[in-house]
């Protein structure tokens, strides 16, 4: 297909030139969009851009573009719907192009190289350390690895990086609270749900005695000033917290290229702070240091407390820098909450007045919250919902379902289907919301075996592997003799087309939902491809090539699963 995309887009782009438009106006990879409706053909070429320079209605234009076109190879129609010109490709050859690129390497059938030779950091999770991972962790951790594997899988060259908070004030909370009342063994055993209580317990502990206030900012003076025992303290934190943290990054599929935290930063915050001295940035209010952004209608960004302490918006800066002149991007991305919006404006306007023209490539990814509907949901501490206890209720659940409908399948295997589903089940289920929109969970529709979820991809993705394993030695595709016979064959083969196109949607808005809703969308049609036409039949050229239709949604859906961070089963 892409082929005869390549063949009209000459075409158009050499008619417009001859008819004087500008070349700034004709931007080749972004001349097509998909048709409002699959009826309405495969590739559809808005007119209105033109119209005013060549002083034109759209429907003339594309009149006048079908009438020069003539015919095209692989191309069976070209309609003028109103302002734009829609094409219906031949469906034999597009499935010749799309069964080349999966002779080619079946794991890699979603990779193209549209942004090759660009270098694109993303900034996600981020974590505190000494705290557990709550739901509203996991919005910013599966969200920036889908972006890092998008951009992959599209030809760029990604950095990962997990910017840990592990430096601040709360820390000396912790030494203190440690050394009052801190346990060596449960530490050991579960270092973060410990920490976590001696942190409440430092709190409700301070609310009578004012004075462990003061003890924890001299712990942490002591931290900030090296001493042996405080440090070995904090590292012992850090370290069994990010053991805790890669335990459930595995459970997500989820991996990083630089793990940095706060403290990382704490030496080069000084040459940071120097250059916006001397740029002319820094005011003085209430003995706080500020950079003024009243001109951009923004409050002004602190720098550095009176007491001379850093703040978030020193650590970011001091951050940027580092990462541009380590790694050279061009582009960082940081999947962070909406509710942090001013802060990224702000620091990223800084930068901007300090004179680093690359800050203009800096974005803040922002998304909503998790809202359950299910009021019940149980958690070990309050009003907190960890994000381990909603990944271990959806193994169990789905687990009860498949001891209900599957008790043949032994119990070790069946522990494993589980939490591949359950897990991939809770990813799915962020991922096909648009992420600027808030999230009402809802276990029933999360882990509905039948419905728009995770579990129904996969159940797609275990039908298909079956009817490939029950095709025993039939000949592969003759693909020079491909003959559609059924409607629905074209509308699969029309479908799986359209994955590429899903793809370059997701990285221009930074939006995961356009694939989920393809991946759904593939499911639906090739369940009705399966129940309209038997796969294994009578015909060996007909059921080869329906084989091989077979074979292509299944790459299509392991991959496409695969970029959302999803794993799936070969059977449930």
């Amino acid at each position: 297909m892409q082929t005869i995309k390549d063949d009209i887009a000459g075409r158009v782009v050499r008619f417009l030139t001859e008819k004087g438009v500008p070349a700034d106006m004709i931007q080749e990879n972004n001349l097509f969009k998909r048709p409002e409706k699959d009826a309405f053909g495969d590739l559809a070429l808005p007119c209105f851009p033109f119209a005013r320079h060549l002083k034109q209605a759209p429907p003339k234009i594309a009149a006048d573009l079908k009438a020069h076109l003539g015919d095209i190879p692989g191309v069976e129609q070209v309609a003028v719907m109103g302002g734009y010109l829609n094409f219906h490709l031949d469906k034999a050859e597009m499935f010749r192009a799309l069964y080349r690129k999966f002779q080619e390497d079946p794991t890699r059938i979603l990779e193209w190289r549209e942004f090759e030779g660009r270098k694109i950091l993303v900034e996600f999770s981020s974590p505190n350390i000494a705290k557990p991972f709550s739901i509203g962790h996991l919005r910013s951790t599966v969200i920036g690895n889908f972006l890092q594997n998008l951009y992959k899988t599209l030809g760029s060259k990604v950095i990962a990086v997990n910017h840990i908070g592990d430096w601040g004030t709360q820390f000396g909370k912790l030494i203190v609270a440690f050394v009052k009342w801190g346990d060596r063994d449960e530490l050991a055993g579960d270092p973060v749900q410990h920490l976590l209580s001696l942190y409440v317990r430092f709190h409700k502990e301070a609310e009578t005695n004012p004075e462990m206030e003061e003890a924890a900012r001299a712990a942490f003076k002591r931290l900030e000033d090296g001493s042996d025992a405080e440090t070995a303290l904090w590292e012992t934190f850090r370290e069994l917290s990010l053991k805790e943290f890669n335990r459930t990054y595995n459970r997500l599929n989820v991996h990083f290229d630089k793990v940095l935290g706060e403290a990382f930063y704490r030496d080069k915050l000084k040459p940071v702070i120097d250059t916006l001295k001397e740029k002319g940035l820094f005011s003085i209010s209430e003995n706080a240091v500020i950079v003024n952004l009243e001109d951009y209608d923004m409050p002004p960004c602190l720098i550095q407390k009176s007491d001379g302490a850093s703040l978030y918006a020193t650590r970011d800066i001091a951050a940027a820098v580092y990462r541009h002149d380590t790694f050279g991007f061009d582009e960082a991305l940081y999947v962070v909450g909406a509710e942090q919006a001013l802060h990224f404006r702000q620091f990223f306007k800084v930068l901007e007045m300090a004179g680093f023209d690359w800050a203009l490539n800096l974005h803040h990814i922002p998304f909503g919250l998790y809202r359950f509907q299910d009021g019940k949901m149980s958690t070990r501490k309050g009003k907190v919902i960890f994000l381990e206890e909603v990944l271990d209720e959806a193994v169990s659940r789905i687990r009860n379902v498949m001891e209900e409908k599957n008790p043949d399948i032994p119990d070790s295997e069946r522990a494993s289907i589980a939490e591949t589903l359950g897990t991939s089940a809770i990813i799915f289920n962020d991922l096909k919301n648009d992420r600027v929109k808030d999230i009402k969970f809802s276990w029933d529709e999360a882990l509905n075996m039948e419905g728009d979820s995770g579990p129904y991809i996969a159940y797609s993705y275990v039908r298909c592997r079956g009817i490939l394993d029950k095709s025993g030695n039939l000949p592969m595709v003759d693909q020079d003799s491909v003959a559609i016979s059924h409607p629905d064959e074209a509308t699969l083969i029309q479908k799986l087309s359209q994955a590429h196109g899903s793809l370059l949607l997701c990285a221009k808005h930074r939006k995961s939902h356009f694939l989920a809703q393809y991946l759904l969308d593939l499911t639906h049609t090739f369940h009705s491809f399966y129940h309209s036409c038997r796969v294994i039949g009578d015909d060996p050229a007909q059921s080869s090539f329906r084989l091989a239709l077979v074979e292509l949604t299944s790459a299509t859906l392991k991959a496409g699963a695969g970029l959302m961070g999803m794993r799936l089963p070969e059977k449930m």
